[in-house]
């Protein structure tokens, strides 16, 4: 039979060891992966190529390498830790960092990808923004850190070879393990296995349901009536051109922005469209002033930064305490009310963009700047954010917008814009003609 006390002091030592060493491998791998994220230069690729290929990083080497360093002729032998929790720790530590650094990399990575360009244009301090990045990144961190808990737990070359696997000391669920094989105690080893393998699996389990709790906190929806327009403060004219490389992406475009007006955007696909819009939100090197009663973009993808709808619709007013709510509002006027209480995942592709208009809109921007904002959308939704755009033109919001729709240019544009390979066109182009008729264009 297996030892009772024997066996308590060898769980205790197992999530100390492999606890303490997840929580300083989490400590200093996920604040490295975010700082990672955000460099652009080609040595950091090639260290993010060394950190993957350590994901598989023997223990036996681990252990060879801590031995040396505790032993009495190693470069820390005189701290006496060799044979030691401590030193378990730090090897553990040493083994799995790797897969918390690279795992909160690559999650990081992603959310500067696909988040980068409204989180630069919501107006938010850097803390800010860290904020809302861990928030975004947290389940690609969460996989890391379980990966690696589970890796710690599992391991037997290195804590044994420092450890010593001393009873009562340093001796683990996994070097019980191999003890009992050893003694050929097959049936108290299998027993052990089983228990670690519970133990393991329960701890997991825990996080993921604290995990579920923290997401699915109840946010209730607030603000009964829609923001007043802000106006935009002074006419003025743009020149916008682009270069990426040796391309020219839009050429000496202007654009006049004017209070209470709206101007479209027309064109074919990779005309310069969205460039253009990125570049009067400052997001092609530009100065420009992004956030409440501001500057505000909505890209063309939904960019959901929250769990539910409600805590979406509730975002800017938790970012910005003094911007007077409007969620409520919003929320009905968009036919968003049913579904406050669900989760974003669940949402269709028409359902988020009328939520992140939702949330965008909440800011009461003097200069709004979308693109294809009503792309999925069917008729009555459109009519509705036709309609809610005519309300802050006529309060004297600047309007820029993006649409392949040329009904729509026509039933709401004060002035139309005709890119074509990043050149605007004369009112009587060819080209530009046919495409604000409809018709198809004679290009023989």
């Amino acid at each position: 039979m297996v030892d009772g006390v024997a066996l308590g002091q060898a769980i205790q030592t197992t999530f100390v060891t492999s606890g303490t060493a997840t929580v300083v491998a989490t400590l200093i791998g996920v604040p490295l992966g975010a700082w990672c994220a955000r460099q652009k230069s080609v040595h950091f690729q090639r260290l993010k190529t060394l950190i993957t290929a350590l994901y598989g990083l023997p223990p036996v080497v681990v252990g060879v390498f801590v031995y040396s360093l505790f032993s009495k002729s190693g470069a820390l032998g005189s701290l006496d830790l060799l044979f030691t929790v401590e030193a378990m720790i730090f090897a553990q530590t040493c083994l799995i960092l790797p897969l918390v650094w690279g795992g909160a990399w690559t999650a990081f990575e992603g959310v500067g990808q696909d988040y980068s360009d409204t989180l630069s244009t919501l107006g938010i301090n850097q803390r800010q923004r860290l904020g809302l990045e861990i928030q975004l990144a947290s389940n690609g961190v969460y996989h890391a850190i379980v990966i690696a808990f589970g890796r710690a737990i599992a391991e037997v070359g290195a804590v044994i070879m420092v450890g010593g696997n001393i009873a009562g000391k340093t001796r683990v669920m996994t070097t019980s393990i191999v003890l009992e094989t050893s003694k050929g105690n097959m049936e108290q080893a299998a027993i052990l296995g089983v228990l670690l393998l519970m133990l393991s699996l329960s701890l997991v389990a825990l996080a993921a349901m604290v995990r579920q709790q923290r997401t699915t906190t109840k946010t209730h929806v607030v603000g009964e009536d829609l923001p007043r327009p802000t106006p935009f403060e002074e006419r003025r004219s743009e020149n916008i051109k682009v270069v990426k490389g040796d391309r020219v992406v839009v050429d000496d475009v202007i654009i006049e922005l004017e209070p209470g007006t709206i101007t479209v955007v027309v064109g074919e696909s990779g005309a310069g469209k969205t460039t253009l819009l990125k570049a009067l939100a400052g997001l092609e090197g530009r100065e420009v002033t992004c956030g409440p009663h501001a500057c505000v973009y909505v890209q063309q993808q939904p960019v959901i930064f929250t769990s539910s709808v409600a805590s979406e619709l509730m975002l800017p007013h938790r970012l910005f305490p003094e911007l007077k709510p409007s969620g409520k509002a919003y929320s009905g006027l968009f036919q968003l009310d049913e579904l406050e209480g669900q989760g974003v995942a669940e949402l269709s592709g028409g359902e988020r963009q009328r939520l992140v208009l939702a949330r965008q809109f909440s800011l009461a921007p003097s200069l709004l700047l979308v693109d294809e904002c009503t792309s999925n959308l069917g008729w009555l939704h459109v009519q509705t954010i036709e309609q809610e755009l005519l309300r802050l033109k006529e309060g004297g919001t600047c309007i820029v917008m993006v649409t392949h729709n040329i009904p729509q240019a026509h039933r709401l544009a004060d002035r139309v814009v005709v890119l074509r390979e990043g050149t605007a066109l004369a009112a009587d182009d060819p080209f530009a003609t046919s495409l604000l008729k409809g018709e198809w264009f004679d290009q023989s």
